[in-house]
């Protein structure tokens, strides 16, 4: 039995966003479905709406997500099957894809270091992986750049590594995150990369830590970007 044989043994074969049986060619989601989902087209545009959103607060270099999210779209059931349901190999997919959106930018050739936003380890333990991980490790792959996670942490507000951190920003924000061996990524330009981009918050606070890095340089790039109503 080749490889593909055993995939589609273990994989479900029915369309992740309207539940259709899916026939042999297709993966994940129907013809249909993935005729509807939203790609934005963001990494070649400069001034896109992520762009708009995170440079308000962050001095970055880039930013872009694949697609629109809201509510009950295609992307959205993408996204839940990949966080939730532990389907990896969807991570994998949606990474390569947005890897190679990425490869087609002017804007990120240059990219020589990415990394995910990081989960606490309680969630990730509850969890079992982390699916931003996952999804960065596939876009370094496919850029060709090496992948790092032991640089950013995310950490509780009880916890020695924020004493440093003002009370006011603890009081303010569920987004605590800290930086270890910094001088890794000194002088890289960084691809920061999230799942779903919604207020910016977390990318923000990211990017805040990231920034007192000497040299460094910071795009960001995710999945799905929610649209405000």
């Amino acid at each position: 039995m080749i490889l593909s044989d055993l995939l589609s043994v273990f994989t479900p074969h029915y369309c992740r966003a309207c539940g259709k049986m899916l026939k042999e060619e297709e993966r994940f989601l129907c013809r249909d479905c993935t005729r509807d989902l939203e790609e934005t087209h963001f990494h070649l545009r400069a001034d896109n709406e992520v762009m708009q959103l995170l440079s308000l607060q962050n001095d970055i270099t880039a930013a872009m997500t694949l697609f629109y999210f809201q509510k009950g779209s295609v992307a959205q059931h993408l996204i839940h099957h990949l966080k939730y349901r532990g389907e990896e190999q969807i991570g994998e997919w949606l990474g390569n894809w947005l890897g190679n959106r990425l490869s087609q930018s002017p804007l990120y050739q240059l990219v020589e270091v990415v990394i995910p936003v990081p989960l606490h380890r309680d969630k990730l333990k509850k969890r079992g992986y982390n699916q931003v991980a996952l999804l960065a490790k596939t876009v370094a792959k496919v850029l060709g750049v090496s992948y790092v996670d032991d640089v950013l942490l995310k950490v509780t507000a009880n916890t020695t590594q924020t004493r440093k951190i003002s009370w006011r920003r603890l009081e303010e924000s569920e987004h605590i995150f800290v930086l270890q061996h910094p001088e890794k990524l000194k002088n890289k330009y960084i691809l920061l990369i999230d799942d779903l981009i919604t207020t910016g918050a977390t990318l923000s606070h990211c990017c805040e830590q990231l920034s007192t890095i000497e040299g460094v340089k910071i795009a960001v790039a995710g999945i799905g970007f929610t649209i405000r109503s």
